[in-house]
Formats: C-alpha cells, structure tokens, sequence
C-alpha cells in the first residue's frame, strides 16, 4: 500500500465527522510540533538536496584533488595520505550519526570514506609491490594472460576490500546509500572472480560476467520487495533503483551492440515486460518509467539498425494509437469486466 500522509485540515475534517475529539486533535498537533523534523525519509527537501550536492561535490572534489597528488607522492606516502583521508572522513562521519538530526551527511560522508577504501588498499597492494605490472607488448601472449590473471586477483582484493568496508559501516548506520554501495562491490568481487576461473587471454566480460550482474540486479529487486513495509527505512527505493541499474548494464551490453543476437533481444525484452507489468500491482512509477524506457529503447534499435525503414516507424504510430484505444476501452468497461456480480 502506498504511503499516506495527512495534514491539518485532515484532522479537522475527522473531529468535525467525530472520528477524532477536538482535544485529541489539538493533543496530535501539539505532539507533532514537539517532534524534530526528519531530514532522512521525508521525501526531497531543500536541506536533503543540499546534503546530495554537498557530498557529492566533496567525493568528486576530492578524487580530483588526489589525482593531481598521486603521481607526486611515493607509495609510502600515497599509503599515508589514502589512510589519513580514510580516517578523517570516517571520524566526521561518526560525529555526524550519533546526532540524530545529522544522520543523512553522516551517512554521505560514509561513502566518501568507503570510496577511499580501493583507493588505500591499491596504495598499498602497490607499496608492498603486489599489484601487477603492465608489461606493454613487450611480451608474448603467455606475459600477457598472466598480468591480466593476476590483475583479476588485485581486483578482487579491491572490491572485497571495499564490501568489508561498507559491510561495517551499514552495520553502524543501516545507510541504504551504504546498502548499495555494498552490493556493488560484492558483485565486482563475483564478476572478478568469475572472469579468474573462466579466463579468456584478457579482461574483458563475457556473457558470464553479464549474467552475473543481471543476475544481482534481479536479487537486489526480490530484496526491494521483501523489505517493503518492514523497515524504518526506505531501502526500497534503492534496492529497486540498485536492481534496474544492474539488468539494464547486464543485459544492454549485449543487447545494443550492432552484433547482437536475436537472443539478447528477446530476453530483453523479455525483462522490461516483466518489469513494466509489475509496476501496477507494486505501485511503483519507477518501474514504469523503466520499463517503458527499455521498450521503447530496443523500438528504436529495430526501426534503426535491423529494418532502417520509415514504415517501420509507421508501424509504431499505429502500434501507440492501438495501445491508446486499448487504454481508453479499458477505462469504459473495466467495471463491467471486473465487478460483475457474483454468479453471474
């Protein structure tokens, strides 16, 4: 059911009806009054999207500002500066959490944090002269397929570095912006650790690597759902927003290439049917919106790149009018359809 909220005149209207007295209706006002504005699950205020921009300003100003000090600095020191940057930014974030009304930049500074968690673990896989050279094309084919095994291997300590990280600050924050950011990086460490057991002579993804990545898309969706209604927070929301990002990149990488097969295209489809028709029993606009986007994305690809035909765009024109009429029958008679009465 979707979330309802109520003002003043509400409360009047019921006392006024007798659902309410006039006391317990002065009694709720006053106690909402005595309550602190919540600055986390109210919806997009001026003060949340202030504390969005600000964080991420602070994490993409920062990573600039590292990137023009890397390659100055030794790897001693890139250790040290990812370790006191780690700490710095960690404790702020501490501070903030345990001041309930601060709670959301508390939680957007945990993730600058955690985003300088591969950035120190690389610092000192590499200080520690762990991390896999480059050999350039110097070498032959077997220097090469052992650079990028090993690379694989780096990778995989990176996002695993980086679950651990997030893992610990959700359990102190229970941030669903932490959630996702967990979820990213378990799935880094599984399409890693795939590419490792199924390598190919380079790192690149392959079918594998895709399906696992729909595939986490697809849990994080199932976990949206089983969480509806049953926490104080709205990790909904990004579980779903989590869950399409991850079917569109998992399935659109080798849906929209010109050498796509037919396959991919179906299963496509497929998943933004599924994904559209779910949108009305969950309520959920998101859902259409995506569905609808990826229809009509791969209605393009057809009309572009296989038929490359104004009447096939004509067809759609006809398609959407019948979709139209079909909407507009729905509405006449939906009640003649579905509410007959019993027996008849």
């Amino acid at each position: 059911m979707p979330e309802r909220r109520f003002s003043d005149a509400d409360l009047g209207r019921w006392a006024e009806r007798g659902l309410i007295s006039a006391q317990q209706r002065e009694a709720i006002l006053r106690d909402l009054a005595a309550q602190p504005p919540s600055e986390v699950e109210g919806g997009l205020t001026l003060t949340t999207l202030l504390y969005y921009s600000g964080g991420l300003l602070v994490l993409v100003a920062y990573s600039i500002f590292l990137g023009f000090q890397w390659e100055a600095v030794n790897p001693a020191g890139r250790v040290v500066i990812a370790a006191l940057s780690l700490a710095f930014f960690a404790a702020v974030s501490e501070v903030l959490l345990r001041m309930e009304r601060f709670r959301v930049p508390g939680e957007l500074l945990q993730l600058v944090a955690i985003a300088i968690v591969p950035l120190l673990t690389f610092a000192v896989l590499d200080a520690a002269d762990l991390w896999p050279d480059d050999p350039g094309y110097t070498y032959l084919d077997d220097g090469r397929e052992g650079y990028w095994g090993d690379l694989a291997w780096a990778r995989m300590a990176l996002g695993g570095a980086t679950f651990a990280a997030a893992a610990l600050a959700f359990a102190r924050s229970r941030s669903p912006y932490v959630l996702i950011v967990a979820i990213g990086s378990l799935t880094s460490v599984f399409v890693d650790a795939s590419m490792r057991v199924d390598f190919h002579g380079e790192y690149a993804w392959d079918t594998a690597e895709l399906m696992i990545v729909a595939g986490m898309g697809a849990a994080a969706l199932a976990g949206g759902y089983l969480s509806r209604g049953r926490t104080g927070r709205d990790y909904t929301t990004w579980l779903y927003l989590g869950g399409l990002a991850g079917l569109a990149i998992g399935l659109g990488v080798s849906t929209f290439p010109d050498n796509a097969g037919d396959g991919w295209g179906a299963l496509w489809m497929v998943a933004a049917l599924a994904v559209l028709g779910l949108a009305i029993p969950l309520q959920q606009r998101l859902f259409a919106a995506a569905g609808l986007a990826a229809v009509f994305a791969y209605l393009g690809k057809l009309v572009f790149d296989v038929f490359a035909s104004a009447n096939a765009a004509l067809v759609l024109v006809v398609l959407g009018l019948l979709v139209l009429g079909l909407g507009m029958l729905y509405q006449r008679y939906n009640e003649r359809l579905f509410q007959r009465p019993l027996g008849t």
